[in-house]
């Protein structure tokens, strides 16, 4: 069920009734209406978006979503100009850049504000620069909140820490000469404390779809469009308002920035390199080669589903980014409120170098690698998958054990071979040369289990594994006519009546069928992947009665 509609709605009215109740003159309620109606906006566009996400299984297009958001942006920005005396002062650091400072400014000087007055040529300058630079942090920001909306409690938590951050920011304007100032601590306890009562109702957990079915899952309503582009609209607007606007797209909003970039690099760098990359590998094959054998940054996009998919715990994963997005509210903190400059540059230095962090973190374990699992009491080590990098720095693991096959290393037959181990490749060569070492220790339903779990466009641009597989499938056959008393094409029939549906509609990618998981035992036994039909199986006595 989504919520955000309702939060919405709540935050809105107490911010009406605080309005009554607090002596706002006529710009303050001004500023007020202005924020809640670009928050009321873009909430209407998401509520459009989830409303034909349930009805008709397929939300607005993408760019009518980017229309609304950044039309109702401009409108805020326009409305902003002419109705606040604060949105015809042009301000630093904007107007103190070399080449933009005689185009928005008359008279540059180092004042902090310099005001523009008709028909001065800083006026229309000014007017055109600064709705849109309204109409870009708009739509930036609701995008970027509704890009880490991936999880339960995921951009809530991210959102009241931001919150909290922009209303310590904005103390410094709580004086008699900044009026504005109340109204927009007002906005960021309202954001604050809807989202506070939205979490409980969201809570995370280790819950995910086709995936850990006996977790339970806290989550009674999600936040939906409709809750994350208005929240997100919302840090927006206070942000230009307190003209924190560059703070919230580089400090406070360090997660939703390194989100909305993940989207951003993956698209891009697909259609280019769809365009303009020969992957020579496949050169000579006339099989479409799927984007995923690109050299793209992330296993997928937002950044959460990157992690997601290497199978981290998703309650943990949302506490880490509640953590990374507290650390990114106490540096804002340390920038905006302190006077000394080199702490400042300081904090800002520290926000971009935790920013790089992330995201070297997420290239860095995009990689697998196929390598030995050390065990001294063991005469011949086994093969293992790992991901990251075979190294380790002061006792540091620079990698993760993902899983460990039944062969060992006696199957490496060529020199080559053996120097293809501890190479970084992508999970589909790791999978395929699992497999092959599995095949020849004679492990086969372990082996087909690992070449299943090659999605079908990758797995036919590797034909040397479709023909083994479909040689390991006709001697499993051949086994199973053997010694099930019943057919295998009767067998198939039940395989078929009985399947579980495959998950359809907007679930992310992290919730489908996934080959960066660990095989199961029951897999690995089975040589297919787990599922309804695991009752299907010879039983025990029937694999002791085999020859």
């Amino acid at each position: 069920m989504v919520g955000g509609p309702s939060f919405i709605l709540a935050i809105l009215a107490t911010g009406l009734i605080a309005g009554f109740l607090l002596p706002l003159n006529r710009d303050q309620w001004t500023m007020l209406l202005i924020s809640m109606g670009a928050t009321l906006g873009c909430t209407l566009v998401g509520f459009t978006d989830d409303w034909r996400k349930v009805h008709s299984k397929q939300g607005i297009s993408e760019l009518a979503k980017f229309s609304g958001l950044f039309l109702v942006s401009i409108t805020a920005g326009i409305c902003y100009f002419f109705l606040l005396p604060g949105g015809q002062e042009s301000y630093s650091f904007w107007k103190d850049l070399p080449l933009l400072n005689h185009l928005i400014c008359a008279q540059p000087s180092l004042a902090p504000v310099c005001k523009v007055e008709f028909p001065q040529a800083a006026y229309f300058g000014w007017f055109i620069f600064l709705v849109l630079l309204t109409g870009f942090t708009g739509t930036a920001t609701a995008l970027a909140v509704d890009f880490s909306d991936g999880f339960d409690g995921l951009s809530g938590g991210l959102i009241f820490s931001a919150a909290l951050a922009l209303g310590i920011a904005v103390t410094g304007l709580l004086d008699v000469t900044h009026p504005e100032g109340i109204v927009l601590e007002l906005l960021c306890l309202l954001c604050a404390g809807g989202i506070l009562g939205f979490l409980p109702w969201c809570w995370p957990s280790s819950w995910a779809a086709r995936r850990n079915t006996s977790v339970k899952r806290h989550a009674k309503i999600i936040m939906g469009d409709s809750g994350a582009l208005g929240m997100g609209s919302l840090l927006a607007m206070i942000a230009i308002f307190s003209r924190n606007e560059f703070l919230l797209l580089t400090t406070i909003g360090g997660i939703f920035v390194l989100e909305a970039l993940s989207v951003i690099a993956q698209r891009v760098l697909v259609r280019i390199y769809r365009h303009h990359l020969s992957v020579l590998r496949f050169a000579n094959t006339q099989t479409f080669v799927h984007h995923s054998e690109f050299p793209l940054p992330f296993l997928a996009a937002p950044l959460h589903h990157h992690f997601d998919l290497l199978g981290w715990d998703r309650k943990k994963l949302v506490y880490t980014a509640w953590t990374l997005g507290a650390a990114f509210a106490v540096l804002s903190v340390m920038v905006s409120i302190d006077t000394i400059a080199w702490q400042r540059y300081l904090g800002r230095f520290l926000a971009l170098l935790l920013m790089g962090a992330v995201w070297s973190t997420g290239t860095m374990t995009k990689l697998y690698f196929v390598g030995k699992l050390p065990n001294q009491r063991m005469r011949h080590q086994r093969l293992a998958l790992y991901y990251g990098f075979p190294y380790e720095i002061l006792g540091m693991r620079l990698y993760h054990l993902v899983e460990n096959i039944e062969a060992s290393e006696d199957v490496i037959e060529t020199p080559a071979e053996d120097e293809a181990l501890w190479q970084r490749m992508n999970i589909y060569d790791a999978r395929a040369m699992l497999g092959l070492y599995c095949y020849r220790a004679g492990y086969f339903p372990a082996a087909q289990a690992q070449w299943n779990r090659i999605p079908e466009p990758n797995r036919r641009l590797r034909p040397e594994i479709q023909h083994l597989r479909e040689e390991i499938e006709s001697r499993l056959s051949l086994e199973q006519q053997a010694t099930q008393p019943m057919r295998r094409d009767q067998l198939r029939a039940r395989i078929e009546q009985e399947q579980t549906p495959i998950f359809t509609g907007n679930l992310p990618p992290a919730d489908m069928p996934n080959p960066h998981e660990p095989i199961s035992d029951e897999e690995i036994n089975s040589g297919q992947e787990k599922g309804p039909w695991q009752s299907l199986l010879p039983d025990n006595d029937t694999m002791r009665s085999r020859p």
